[in-house]
């Protein structure tokens, strides 16, 4: 009988440290792997209108493993409209980034929408809680803006939940 090989690659963002070639890995807040691309992305510019990321796709190295979604016609001014391309995590269907151009890397730039991805697992990128401006949004509406209070506010629901239910 023939011997069988396989090989399979795990990726997790434990090894960051270990980044082969200059890559780098983005997640989905599912902690779902979307984007590998050759710099980071605070390294790239942002757009005016939205602040995403723009990704240049004739200078840049990237693979971004989303799924087409919807099409979205956005006002970007008085008389100006712009037609959206949206790209979706496969996994939790959360919005990702957007093209102009119907065919992925089409068109001159990929848009990465603001927070929608980050390099540690699980954990939320921090200008996700950025409005437009660059200004945080509201404790009320954005949440808790660091690691260690989502943390707290984590361990606090578990321990009311577990609490509640002894009751």
């Amino acid at each position: 009988m023939p011997r069988i090989v396989s090989r399979s690659t795990i990726s997790s963002s434990d090894n960051q440290e270990e980044a082969r070639g200059g890559l780098h890995s983005y997640y989905c807040l599912c902690s779902e792997f979307l984007l590998v691309i050759d710099t980071t992305l605070d390294a790239l510019p942002r757009r005016q209108s939205d602040n995403a990321y723009i990704v240049a796709n004739a200078t840049r190295t990237y693979n971004l493993h989303a799924a087409r979604g919807d099409d979205k016609i956005v006002k970007r001014g008085e008389d100006k409209f712009e037609k959206q391309y949206r790209l979706y995590c496969q996994r939790c269907n959360a919005w990702i980034a957007y093209e102009v151009t119907p065919h992925l890397k089409g068109g001159p730039y990929t848009y990465i929408v603001q927070g929608a991805l980050s390099e540690v697992q699980g954990v939320p990128h921090e200008d996700w809680e950025l409005d437009l401006k660059g200004e945080i949004v509201s404790r009320q509406q954005a949440g808790p803006s660091n690691k260690e209070e989502r943390a707290m506010d984590v361990d606090q629901d578990i321990g009311s939940s577990s609490s509640s239910s002894q009751r």
